[in-house]
């Protein structure tokens, strides 16, 4: 077990090696280099190859990327006081004894001065650059010009050592080449990790095979010998009915001759293999089991028996499927998610591109739905939307695409479309099916729905333009009453007019005061007291009245205003957080949201300092919000963003946990205090199961990782019970309190005797 988690890590560092490259812009070809890099490592590591050997591996595959190079890894010593080669299998021996025992400091080459900055370090002439000081006639004598080193990592965040590439000739290091080293390095510190923890793999397989796992004992002719009672129970096979067979009786015929030649061959190169394969039992049931085969050998190699140590992973393979299904579909109706969708209309529209063909997008909302909602209750609407989602499927002809985009809301595309009568024609049977009563909730209920229709090619050519034009239509079918459908036309949209006003608005708000923050109170839920507060946006715009960011951050962010804002909000949350401190309440921590572009155009640390320094608010009262694509769009300059800012003290939480591209390397790479669950999860966690497993789940690797979970979006007590009973640490919500004014807010806190 402890195995396949090293190799689960493997492959996830490589994941988010090869999502960092891509926010990197990296050409096709080499993100494929890189690929390949990590996909030949990582099958070194699952077969088994001994860990010197893997790292051997890295440097070589490194050196074939970068011409004229060596590749080297040194590690520091027990004492944490000096480097020494550990691998360089194309540097002379006499280049090992001249690093060997090199102490960390600003005159020891890349490698000391990498260890010694806990930073990578690109040195680009190594003859002039003073950080070689030290080693200057190391670098003349083996003619090293150049050399790019990177801090290899435990994972305690130590660095324990240094994956290098040092160059015949003078260059700087391309992306391409930054990313390689830091893929080289990320394996490199988990194949470490690997062999640190052998001895004690070893003892939990033990225990492992005495307590839950099949185990075979074979002579070296496949001679069944030995069978435990884990594995008679998996099997159906007694002791004394298996004994003196081969395993071949149990074969489920479902593998091919190959599969079994390269089992074989790996137990004879490596002397185990392991893998998934199906058996079948006494009873002829064929199922998955994880196998794992290892050759015991004499002292002069002879193979005298086998061990075979079975799991069944069933259930595993059901759950997996289970989430295979689930990463692309929608939990509650079965249908395709927004994302599956996409990739489907987009393959259909090249088809109906190819052929000269038409289609058309439509967007469907449940008219007043919500209402249904809040009158009978989560589970009875949950189950309205599943027979009102079926009705949609059997509707739909075979080669026609259905979603559920979220909410009430669907999306669906015709790829048939014959001409504008026809498809009238089909969208008004969808509507009276809609309308068809639904027996629940001990009564009949009748729904309408608005649609938008958006034609390709008439409209747009991609997904996303089809979406927005379907979305536009929508609206108008809404302002027409609802119970109709729309077209899009260019008439109708009406979307730049807006995006004009909301800007040049904001100018105005900006200059004029017209922007608020509220604060929704934050709760500790074992002893409901007050930790905090997250400080949101309000517009309290001269003709709208107060409008909600849902109106403007996402122009604000488009137009580049967001920064202006952002620091505006830091200046403010901090100065009203330090003002109730300086009234004598209680220190606390505001939490302030933070753009994506804020980070990615730079200054963020200068504002969050200027804002402190303002203030006088502590750095640890400030909590920064960062969704995920910040996390993810660039590891190099945006990690060393984030560590200058723990080290002023700053608290870093991440906002809407899971409902992006969950990739967690980041959770080990950077030192974040708070995961936020979405509120999408807690809606309905007491009533699906889907959503109690997935915030399950993220309280319980927040914990493992030592991070505090905070739930958003708690409205009622049954959801702050389950929170609590599943170790949640903190809420916020309505059941508490809604975003108030600084001076409600103050009222609620901190209220008068």
């Amino acid at each position: 077990m402890s195995e396949n988690n090293s190799n689960l890590r493997s492959q996830r560092a490589a994941r988010v090696s090869t999502d960092e490259v891509s926010a990197c812009a990296l050409s096709s070809e080499e993100q494929g280099k890189l690929l390949h890099l990590q996909q030949t490592i990582l099958e070194s590591v699952v077969c088994g190859a001994d860990h010197h050997e893997v790292i051997d591996q890295v440097c070589r595959l490194a050196e074939g990327l970068l011409p004229r190079s060596v590749g080297s890894v040194m590690l520091l010593d027990s004492a944490r006081e000096a480097l020494n080669v550990y691998a360089a299998p194309s540097l002379p021996p006499q280049g090992w004894s001249r690093l060997n025992g090199m102490r960390p400091g600003p005159g020891a080459g890349s490698c000391g001065n990498a260890v010694f900055r806990q930073e990578p370090q690109f040195v680009s002439n190594t003859f002039q650059d003073p950080r070689w000081s030290d080693l200057r006639q190391l670098a003349y004598d083996f003619n090293l010009c150049a050399c790019w080193s990177v801090p290899i990592y435990a994972l305690d965040r130590k660095v324990v050592g240094t994956f290098a590439l040092s160059s015949f000739e003078n260059r700087a290091p391309s992306v391409f080449h930054q990313q390689l080293l830091e893929v080289g390095a990320s394996i490199i510190g988990i194949v470490l990790e690997r062999k640190r923890s052998r001895e004690s793999l070893r003892l939990y397989q033990k225990v492992l095979e005495g307590s839950g796992e099949g185990v075979m004992i074979t002579d070296a002719e496949e001679r069944i010998l030995l069978v435990n009672k884990a594995f008679s129970r998996i099997f159906g096979y007694e002791s004394e009915d298996i004994v003196g067979d081969t395993p071949r009786c149990l074969s489920s015929g479902q593998h091919e001759r190959a599969f079994y030649e390269a089992m074989w061959e790996s137990l004879r190169l490596f002397g185990h293999w392991r893998g998934e394969i199906w058996n079948r039992r006494r009873n002829g049931e064929v199922f998955p089991e994880w196998l794992s085969i290892a050759a015991v050998r004499t002292e002069d190699g002879q193979i005298t028996h086998y061990i075979g140590t079975f799991s069944d992973i069933t259930e595993r393979k059901s759950a997996e499927a289970r989430i295979e299904f689930l990463s692309s579909h929608d939990a509650l109706t079965g249908l395709p998610n927004r994302e599956l969708f996409r990739e489907q209309l987009e393959a259909a529209i090249g088809l109906a591109e190819s052929n000269g063909g038409k289609l058309a997008l439509l967007q469907i909302n449940l008219d007043n739905f919500r209402f249904l909602n809040d009158s009978l209750g989560h589970a009875a609407s949950d189950r309205i939307l599943t027979i009102l989602a079926a009705r949609l499927r059997q509707a739909v002809a075979a080669g026609d695409l259905l979603c559920r985009k979220g909410g009430d809301e669907f999306l669906l595309a015709l790829t048939q479309v014959a001409d504008t009568e026809a498809l009238n024609a089909a969208v008004e049977a969808l509507l009276a099916q809609l309308a068809t009563p639904v027996s629940c909730a001990d009564g009949s209920w009748s729904l309408s729905a608005s649609v938008g229709i958006a034609l390709f090619p008439d409209d747009g050519h991609g997904f996303e333009t089809l979406s927005r034009c379907a979305d536009t239509a929508l609206r108008h079918a809404k302002d027409a009453g609802r119970n109709t459908y729309r077209y899009f036309t260019e008439r109708l949209n009406s979307d730049g007019i807006e995006y004009l006003r909301i800007t040049q608005g904001l100018r105005n708000a900006l200059s004029g005061g017209q922007l608020v923050l509220h604060y929704q109170p934050q709760i500790d839920l074992a002893s409901g007291a007050l930790i905090g507060a997250e400080a949101l946006i309000r517009w309290q715009h001269p003709g709208d009245g107060l409008l909600s960011p849902d109106r403007f951050i996402r122009i604000a962010e488009k137009t580049g205003l967001i920064v202006e804002i952002g620091n505006w909000v830091l200046h403010e949350a901090c100065r009203q957080a330090q003002a109730w401190r300086q009234a004598g309440h209680a220190a606390m921590t505001v939490a302030v949201n933070v753009s994506a572009i804020q980070f990615r155009r730079g200054g963020i640390e200068q504002a969050v300092r200027a804002a402190l320094e303002a203030s006088g608010l502590a750095p640890e009262c400030l909590e920064l919000e960062l969704t995920e694509s910040v996390l993810l769009g660039g590891a190099g300059n945006m990690s060393a963003v984030f560590e200058r800012l723990k080290d002023l003290g700053v608290k870093l939480s991440i906002d809407d946990f899971g409902t992006g591209y969950s990739s967690l390397a980041y959770l080990k790479r950077l030192r974040i205090d708070r995961l936020k669950i979405d509120q999408s999860f807690i809606r309905d966690v007491v009533d699906d199961g889907n959503d109690a497993a997935i915030v399950c789940a993220i309280i319980e690797m927040a914990r493992a990782l030592n991070l505090r979970t905070i739930a958003e979006g708690v409205e009622t007590a049954a959801q702050r019970s389950f929170l609590l009973e599943h170790h949640c640490d903190e809420s916020q919500g309505y059941f508490y309190a809604r975003p108030l004014p600084p001076e409600q807010f103050a009222a609620f806190a901190w209220p008068q005797p």
